[in-house]
């Protein structure tokens, strides 16, 4: 479909991650082979891509989306967090008639605010598989939030093959995939500790919940791979800064049910905008971020060294297997190296609790800037006057 004079604009953001910017956007759903884990499966993409590109707006503007969709059942994309009238919520049977196979549907509606949401299909797993992706949305005005930087961080639990499979396992078998359930052993210590009547009294309260106290979060890291931006932690996202710069970090967790514990060790983060809305900033050292939620965050790195992003699975002493999506802010004279638990000094398999970088110092330097090494992509364009990543002057397209 013909795009228009005023079509988005493609330019592409560190790693490869497209950032199309405009008033009117074309986005196509096809079902594509894709390896995350090491495995070739499939997936649900928009325009190619997993995750999607990263849709910039501005406040005051009408959009125009055109989706059209190829996979071969019935679609619906949903802007997360976005105000809009109800027809044009993306959500299936909620005066919303979804797209068939082979069908377009053309979404409109005013942008009435600013920050960072997200969007995504309403549609059986389709997200989980793929359709999922950022919105950030330039506001009308100056920018309350100043930052010479600016990174988009997705998080998600990718998984191969269908869900389906996972969820008939949970329907037939509810603790199928806990692996640290509670023992005779764990019984006689609690016993030990608390008391025959109180242990007893607790393990019936969960038996009459029909809950595993070992498995809140299953199927952890036994069925998914955890990605940053749709990189594993192998797969480092590189973004750029300059000591004592302000860089904005825009955490958004697209998982099906995963929440994590977020953390740079080595910076303090001030927690400035939360689910859309602008905030007095926070100072923090870590944050939880649950399912569908978005947190920004500044943080000014001043020192010619590495910085690493953890996303680590919650709860971490209920972990069944690997869990965490890692990232790291690198001086440009130093690669990460990732797969190691830097936490907690372990080589990188299938049984981590977490994963980290250790920063391996490289032979090339100017002294000039430094990189982001993370499981996702910045934002930032690629121009002769602006290091990728850089965030763009207020005002500004």
């Amino acid at each position: 479909m013909p795009a228009g004079p005023a079509a988005a604009a493609v330019q592409s953001g560190i790693g490869g991650m497209p950032v199309l910017r405009g008033n009117r956007f074309n986005l196509r759903l096809d079902r594509i082979c894709i390896t995350k884990s090491g495995t070739e499966t499939w997936a649900n993409a928009i325009n190619g891509i997993v995750p999607g590109p990263v849709l910039n707006w501005r406040e005051g503007d009408v959009v125009t989306i055109n989706v059209t969709n190829n996979l071969p059942e019935m679609t619906g994309m949903h802007w997360h967090g976005i105000i809009l009238p109800n027809d044009m919520d993306g959500v299936p049977g909620l005066e919303f008639p979804g797209i068939m196979p082979g069908e377009t549907f053309t979404y409109r509606f005013p942008v009435m605010q600013s920050g960072t949401c997200w969007y995504h299909s309403h549609m059986g797993y389709q997200e989980q598989k793929g359709v999922y992706s950022a919105l950030v949305i330039d506001p009308a005005g100056v920018p309350l939030i100043q930052a010479e930087r600016d990174y988009v961080v997705l998080l998600s639990d990718w998984m191969d093959g269908s869900p389906l499979v996972v969820q008939n396992d949970l329907k037939h078998m509810p603790d199928y995939y806990s692996f640290n359930r509670r023992t005779v052993g764990i019984f006689l210590s609690d016993v030990e500790q608390s008391g025959l009547k109180a242990t007893a009294k607790e393990r019936w309260n969960w038996a009459n919940m029909r809950m595993d106290p070992s498995g809140l979060q299953e199927p952890t890291g036994e069925a998914f791979t955890y990605l940053m931006n749709g990189l594993t932690a192998a797969q480092n996202w590189t973004g750029l800064f300059r000591p004592g710069e302000r860089v904005r970090l825009r955490f958004i967790n697209t998982s099906a049910q995963s929440a994590y514990d977020v953390s740079v060790p080595g910076l303090t983060m001030d927690v400035v905008h939360v689910h859309g809305n602008d905030v007095v900033p926070v100072p923090v050292d870590q944050f939880r971020i649950n399912v569908a939620e978005t947190y920004d965050v500044i943080v000014q790195p001043r020192d010619d060294r590495a910085y690493t992003i953890f996303a680590e699975l919650h709860p971490q002493r209920l972990l069944a297997r690997h869990a965490g999506a890692a990232a790291g802010l690198a001086s440009a004279r130093a690669a990460l190296r990732c797969g190691a638990d830097a936490r907690h000094g372990r080589h990188g398999h299938d049984d981590d609790a977490g994963r980290g970088c250790r920063l391996q110092p490289g032979p090339h330097s100017d002294g000039r800037h430094h990189a982001v090494h993370a499981r996702g992509h910045g934002r930032g364009e690629e121009t002769a006057d602006r290091l990728p990543g850089e965030a763009r002057p207020a005002g500004g397209d």
